[in-house]
This record gives structure tokens, C-alpha cells and sequence, in this order.
């Protein structure tokens, strides 16, 4: 009995203890980093049971220590505060649009997507505007706002509708209205899970300085938790499709004036797509033709029903399947390249001109999900354009050039597309378009072939040298670049000055960088920081 007796007062001087210790932590950590809730409360820290992931492109594949899928803000909090627990780092990832390393881990990756609730509001400063959680999609984004009472759009965005608004952000992702810059300037506001488990919300009218750092993060600041974009009323867009000669149009007065009379603009230059195998005619580039895509505000009614542009891009989805079959082969026959091409062109872009009026999200995403039916490899620099444009000209015809130049040596490295926008220079300070002229005009040149073509890399490579040579060109942070020689001292140093800055704002919401679980972003920001 007195063992009993002993035993039960030790078992209540454990639960005293217990409750003293715990009533000390609660008031210790009450406004600090959330440990007391990380102890006996971290039951929505449970890893998916999936084992791997990989990006749409199918270019990344990834075998973390554990993937996590929150669906919650409290998830997203107690799997900051696991990996701090257990020494661990965290990347993100969303739809996976990413072409480069920004998503790979080997810990705790972090897939946002079954975050995508959407939030429509009006702002005192703003007027009308959207949040987002994280993994919400583009798409969804402009449902929402379609649907809104009154009518409402995003002014510019990504192209690919399935895009992340994390992800677009986060990355420096862009659209193609010539009088904005990407997608990361249109953000008035955000919260950010940081290293401390505690959401922090950056908004432009607090404090501009480290709204300026944040939008475009590329992770290193936390979890994004919700992104809010200003909006504007629903407008409609003449769209209008054109195929001159290159040469008639690579003209630098012609340019300009098509860029200051255009709501937003894409330029696209198809390989080879004058080659017709009936004729036995040698390769000749003169012939060959652009593709533009012009868009103008209008207040004509939209051409086509959403049935009708449903059905459109089912037969759209149909091709660029069909597309990928024919691809594949050309891949075991790179001479075959040009009869490809060209025939897919004349399928294509190259059948007919035409002009359509559409409402603004159906004119942006034209292009909808067929992107993804065709896996490749997508580099892109962006470079400040002269005021005359010739050096613009002068980049587009190098392409078509070399790409001539290549095929007379039997060897085929680009086989898909040169799309380029035109857009206006950012104040996000990690932006390929950072630049304090707020009227500074930079183009972005996308260049796309098949994944798995053969010397594609050295073609790439050759550009991005000789772009950052002549104009101190940077790649777009989502797309491939970390295969350029040197690429990372360069960066390093071309980003200096705004890395300095940004790193003193990041160091403050992950001094121990729990999020900096990145190779090439560290030694980037190493070598910036290296006096």
C-alpha cells in the first residue's frame, strides 16, 4: 500500500511539473516562433505517401525525404515548424512549370496545389482585387473573376492557364501587355509562412522596400500562403494573327510601331517553315515567314462562344498530341527536321490569318493546355531593347541565321519555336528586367525545341553568351539557363547590387536559411555577397 501511495504522488508531481513547464512555454513563445505549438500540436505535418515527384516538363525528377500536400494555412505552419524540429530545409512546387533546379530538394519538398481558395474583394487603394492561395491556378484565378458581380480580369498574364500564382510570381513569370512587366508587379499584397512558422503579410503600401524583395523570392522568404493581384473590368481583345516575311518584317521602325499600337504582343519565328519537300527547292531562309499575334482593346462583342473555344482547343490538344507522335520520329531522323517543321507549320500558324474578338482571359491563354501535350526544352534571356529597336532585329535574325547555319552542317539543335514578348522593366529587384527607368522597354526571347534534341544546349549556350556580351542579358528564372558556362558567376555579379539588398531582407524572416536549400541560388548569392 505505501508503494501505492508512493507511486500516485509521484504521477501527480509529473502532471504539476508537466503543467508548470507547459504554462511556461506558452507564456515564453506566446509572440515569438510557434515552438510550444510545434511539441504537442503538430498533427497536420503528415508526409504524402507519394515518393517522388517530377515537373510537367518531365526534366526534374525529385526523391525527397518526404512531400508533404497541405491543404491548409496550419499545415503549411506545422510543416515549417517539423522541418525546423528535425534540421531539415524545404522547397516548393506547385504545377511544376519550372524548366530549372528552383524546386530541388532532398528534404521536405511542399506541393501547394490543394491550396485554391480565391478571395474576390475591394481595396481602398486598389478598388477591386484578388487572392489567391498558393496553388491556385491561373485559370481558376480567372473564373473566379469572370463570374464576379461586376465582371473583372487580371490586366496581363502567363500564356499556360494551369500555371500556379505562387508559382508565376514567385519565379518572375510574365505575359505580353507592352505597357506592364511580369506578373509579380501586379501583386499589391502577400503572406509568406516564414522560417519562424508565423505568416507575414508584404504589401506595397506598408513597406514598398521589402515588398520590392519579396514578390519575386524565388522561395528564399518561406511558403507563399496567398498572393493578391489588382484587377480591372472585364475587356475584350481583338486578336489578330499575321505570318509576313521575315525579312519584310524584321524591320526596326515596323517593329516599333507595331509594339506602341498593341495592347500586348507575341512574335513567334517557326524553323524552316518554307521548306516544301514537293519542290526539292535547297534550304532558304529568305522565304521564310514570322507568326504575330497582336492584341487591341475593343469594345466589339467576343467572335466566339466559350463552347465554341472549348471546341477549338480540344481540336487544338488533338494536333499537339498527334504533333509529339511526329516529333518523337523526327528525333531518330534529325534531317528530317525541316520537312517537320514545315509541315506542322502549314497545319498550323501557317494555314490561314485571321482575327478574332475575344474576352481577355480567352485572348491571353490562347494556347490553353497544349503546351503540355509536347514535352522540350524552353531557354529564355531577357535583354533591354534600343529605343530604335534594330537591336532587336538584329537578335531575331541571328537566330534564324545560325539556325541556317547549323542545318548546311547536317546538324538540327532547334526544331520547335522563337517566341518573344516585349514588356516594360520591373522594380522587382531579382527580375531579369530589373531596371530603375519605369519606362524601360526589355524583350524576353524564348527558345523552345523538342526535349532530348541533340545539341540544343550548345545552341542555347551560344546566344545566351553572346546576349549577355552585347546587352548584360539575364535568363528568366523559371526556364533553363544553369547550362550556360559561367552562368553562375555571372549572375552573381550582374545581380550584385540587388542581391545585397534582398539578402539583407530575407535574412530577417530565415536567418538560418531553412529555405535556401538551392545549389545554384547559393552560390550565386555567395559569390554576390564575396567582397
Amino acid at each position: 500500500m505505501t508503494k501505492l501511495i508512493g507511486l500516485i504522488f509521484s504521477i501527480i508531481l509529473i502532471i504539476i511539473n508537466v503543467s508548470i513547464f507547459e504554462a511556461v512555454l506558452s507564456r515564453k513563445y506566446k509572440n515569438r516562433s510557434p515552438l510550444y505549438r510545434n511539441k504537442f500540436t503538430l498533427r497536420s505535418a503528415t508526409p504524402s505517401s507519394d515518393k517522388t515527384w517530377d515537373n510537367w516538363a518531365g526534366n526534374i525528377h525529385l526523391a525527397p525525404e518526404a512531400i508533404f500536400k497541405p491543404t491548409t494555412l496550419t499545415d503549411l505552419q506545422d510543416i515549417v515548424d517539423l522541418a525546423r524540429m528535425n534540421g531539415k530545409t524545404i522547397r516548393c512546387a506547385a504545377q511544376g512549370h519550372t524548366f530549372s533546379s528552383l524546386s530541388v530538394t532532398k528534404k521536405y519538398l511542399v506541393i501547394v496545389n490543394n491550396l485554391n481558395n480565391v478571395q474576390i474583394l475591394q481595396d481602398k487603394n486598389y478598388g477591386w482585387v484578388v487572392t489567391a492561395e498558393a496553388g491556385t491556378s491561373i485559370n481558376e484565378i480567372d473564373n473566379a473573376l469572370r463570374t464576379n458581380n461586376p465582371p473583372l480580369a487580371l490586366s496581363s498574364a502567363v500564356t499556360p492557364d494551369y500555371f500556379r500564382a505562387a508559382g508565376v510570381v514567385a519565379t518572375g513569370s510574365h505575359g505580353a501587355k507592352t505597357t506592364l512587366s511580369i506578373m509579380s508587379d501586379q501583386v499589391v499584397s502577400m503572406t509568406i509562412v516564414a522560417a519562424d512558422g508565423k505568416l507575414y503579410e508584404f504589401c506595397n503600401t506598408t513597406n514598398a522596400f521589402e515588398m520590392d524583395a519579396a514578390r519575386l523570392n524565388l522561395g528564399l522568404f518561406g511558403i507563399i500562403y496567398s498572393v493578391t493581384f489588382r484587377t480591372e473590368p472585364m475587356f475584350n481583345l481583338r486578336m489578330t494573327d499575321t505570318t509576313p516575311l521575315a525579312k519584310d518584317f524584321l524591320v526596326p521602325s515596323a517593329i516599333k510601331q507595331l509594339f506602341e499600337s498593341s495592347d500586348s504582343l507575341h512574335i513567334f519565328y517557326w524553323p524552316f517553315n518554307s521548306y516544301d519537300p514537293k519542290e526539292s527547292q535547297p534550304l532558304d531562309p529568305t522565304k521564310d515567314k514570322m507568326w504575330i499575334k497582336q492584341w487591341v482593346r475593343t469594345d466589339e462583342k467576343p467572335t466566339l462562344s466559350q463552347e465554341e473555344l472549348t471546341a477549338i482547343h480540344a481540336l487544338r490538344n488533338d494536333s499537339a498530341l498527334h504533333a509529339n507522335y511526329i516529333y518523337q520520329v523526327m528525333l531518330e531522323n534529325p534531317e528530317t527536321t525541316p520537312i517537320v517543321t514545315s509541315s506542322l507549320w502549314r497545319e498550323g500558324p501557317g494555314l490561314s490569318e485571321y482575327s478574332l474578338v475575344l474576352q481577355a482571359p480567352d485572348a491571353i491563354h490562347f494556347l490553353s493546355s497544349d503546351a503540355k501535350n509536347i514535352p522540350s526544352d524552353l531557354f529564355a534571356f531577357g535583354f533591354k531593347v534600343d529605343k530604335d529597336f534594330k537591336n532587336f532585329v538584329e537578335e531575331h535574325q541571328a537566330v534564324i541565321d545560325a539556325t541556317y547555319a547549323a542545318a548546311a552542317q547536317n546538324s538540327f539543335p532547334f526544331n520547335l519555336v522563337l517566341e518573344t514578348r516585349i514588356i516594360r522593366s520591373s522594380h522587382s529587384l531579382l527580375a531579369p528586367n530589373f531596371d530603375t527607368d519605369p519606362n524601360a522597354i526589355y524583350c524576353i526571347m524564348d527558345l523552345t525545341t523538342y526535349r532530348y534534341t541533340s545539341g540544343f544546349q550548345t545552341f542555347a549556350s551560344s546566344f545566351a553568351q553572346r546576349w549577355i556580351q552585347k546587352y548584360n542579358a539575364k535568363p528568366h528564372w523559371a526556364k533553363e539557363w544553369e547550362f550556360v558556362p559561367n552562368i553562375i558567376s555571372y549572375l552573381s555579379q550582374a545581380h550584385k547590387k540587388q542581391i545585397k539588398i534582398f539578402e539583407k531582407i530575407r535574412e530577417k524572416y530565415d536567418p538560418d536559411k531553412l529555405f535556401f536549400d538551392n545549389e545554384s541560388l547559393q552560390e550565386i548569392f555567395d559569390g554576390a555577397l564575396t567582397e
